[in-house]
């Protein structure tokens, strides 16, 4: 979608939504092609396709959560609703200009972050002076400004033609993975800003075998953690680490200077902790080099420190509590 600019839904069941020009007739297109679905289920989707169809309009700001990334994608709606028939992928389309393709969630506070895990399709997000704090974003800002201090923090009345956020959230589920990861990650962010990240990241490589020396804050010459194997730390492979804790893309510049420390300290290979993320024409430095230089995003280190928990220090554990669940996975279920 974001390669060919536009944004859409499924419901290849569905056929031209130009047909239904308000709700009331998007409700008859849904109950006609969608036989045997609920009332209820009716209703939602005919309000998602709707604001879709006949709801969004040119110039509006569109947020799509890119959940196999774990970031989102910031746009200005560009088109008109568009039927493509034919098309190998979606079907209804709106053309979308593609500002920010790659804000990390954790740059979003975690009450609009609850609303965007919504399992709708479609839906407004007006919680919490939503449109001025997604839009700073959508403008180039570095993080959710939060609701400006007049803001009433409360819902408006729900218009019964866009399904909003938090009806989305009653009525069709909430992504309780997503929450969950975004909860820790926002922990994460709290308790390890700064320097302080490098020990999170030590403790980790060290749960899966490593040998860490970890630099003191101040100036490192662009080392922030030595990991070797063997009890010296010195055994191959050794891997010289750098860690960046802002929630903002790290450019390529920085894995210039970390693939100068590899070579001067002839080290095997380099990891690069962005929480960030990086940039497109760091990402396409990572592949040309991506035997000797890797990198891990937010969610790469939360993986991570999800597979060790068990074993890390009980003074982590402290600081990030968690405690094992279990879901059944309903897509794997008749």
């Amino acid at each position: 979608m974001l390669d060919h600019g536009y944004t859409g839904v499924g419901f290849r069941e569905i056929s031209d939504l130009r047909q239904a020009p308000d709700l009331q007739a998007m409700r008859h297109l849904v109950t006609r092609e969608m036989p045997g679905e609920k009332k209820g289920a009716i209703g939602n989707y005919a309000a998602q396709l709707n604001a879709f169809a006949n709801k969004i309009a040119i110039g509006d700001t569109v947020v799509l959560p890119r959940t196999r990334d774990g970031i989102l994608a910031f746009g200005i709606v560009t088109g008109e609703y568009e039927y493509l028939p034919y098309g190998d992928g979606l079907n209804h389309v709106r053309r979308v200009r593609w500002e920010r393709p790659d804000v990390v969630r954790s740059a979003i506070n975690q009450d609009l972050l609850y609303s965007l895990g919504a399992f709708s399709t479609v839906c407004q997000i007006r919680r919490n002076d939503a449109a001025y704090r997604l839009g700073h974003i959508l403008a180039g800002a570095d993080t959710d400004p939060g609701a400006r201090p007049d803001t009433l923090l409360a819902l408006p009345k729900a218009d019964t033609e866009v399904v909003d956020s938090d009806e989305a959230i009653a009525s069709d589920g909430q992504d309780i993975i997503r929450y969950s990861r975004d909860r820790i990650l926002a922990r994460i962010r709290e308790k390890y800003s700064g320097h302080s990240l490098q020990n999170l990241i030590a403790e980790i490589l060290r749960a899966e075998g490593m040998t860490c020396k970890v630099y003191p804050e101040g100036p490192d010459g662009g080392i922030d953690i030595i990991a070797g194997s063997g009890v010296l730390g010195i055994s191959a492979p050794t891997i010289i680490v750098q860690v960046k804790s802002q929630t903002t893309p790290v450019g390529s510049e920085v894995l210039d200077q970390l693939g100068g420390v590899i070579g001067q300290h002839r080290a095997d290979h380099g990891l690069l902790v962005a929480m960030g993320g990086l940039t497109a024409p760091a990402r396409a430095k990572v592949d040309a080099q991506q035997l000797m230089v890797a990198v891990w995003d937010g969610e790469e280190v939360l993986d991570r420190l999800l597979e060790h928990y068990e074993v890390l220090s009980d003074e982590l554990k402290k600081v990030i509590p968690l405690r094992r669940a279990w879901l059944i996975d309903e897509s794997e279920t008749d």
